[in-house]
């Protein structure tokens, strides 16, 4: 039996990266756990950002941002970025975190996240108090020491990522593998 809870927010789980906006110079980052792929062609991400945010006053400057996935090590600096904001902290100053020159932005990445992404703005569509942000991937990069044997995909176990748990308001990592997507289907016979 099921229980009927309304409306709600809650995707488990949720991504924890770390949105970097702005200049070398001048840059804020938040911890945004409403976000995710939203198209394949061209690769598109997707997120919603309180209208207030001081990030999203970067992005609309700058027209672009990066998506810094963080190793579940990295769990404190993530949640103090999206404790404090950026109009009375310097977050890279006060966590340590290292900004990177981007290839294809001009918003920097966080040099101690394994995998970045590089998004330019294409659409924005106000939600309520929320601003949907999409950001067409123009730029990926990944530490070696994340990449499978080929070098050309991403080690999910070496990655690490965080992700949020939201209602009960906790940090996790992924948990093991079950099977292989696009085969596993194969082995259900349909119904007659």
């Amino acid at each position: 039996m099921k229980r009927a809870l309304g409306p709600s927010d809650r995707l488990y789980p949720m991504p924890s990266p770390l949105v970097v906006a702005g200049t070398l110079e001048s840059a804020d980052t938040l911890a945004v756990a409403w976000i995710g792929i939203a198209s394949a062609t061209p690769p598109s991400v997707a997120m919603a950002l309180r209208g207030t945010r001081h990030t999203l006053e970067h992005i609309r400057k700058q027209g672009d941002f990066t998506v810094n996935v963080p190793s579940t090590s990295l769990a404190p600096l993530v949640d103090y970025c999206g404790l404090v904001s950026g109009r009375d902290h310097d977050k890279f100053a006060e966590t340590g975190l290292t900004l990177a020159a981007s290839s294809a932005v001009t918003s920097p990445m966080i040099e101690e996240c394994p995998y970045n992404m590089e998004c330019r703005v294409t659409h924005e569509i106000e939600i309520g108090q929320y601003v949907l942000v999409i950001g067409e991937v123009v730029e990926t990069h990944a530490e070696e020491a994340i990449l499978d044997e080929s070098g050309t995909r991403v080690d999910i176990e070496a990655l690490d990522p965080l992700v949020y748990i939201a209602g009960l308001r906790e940090y996790r990592a992924l948990g093991r593998r079950v099977a292989d997507a696009f085969s596993v289907g194969k082995t259900v016979v349909p119904k007659e």
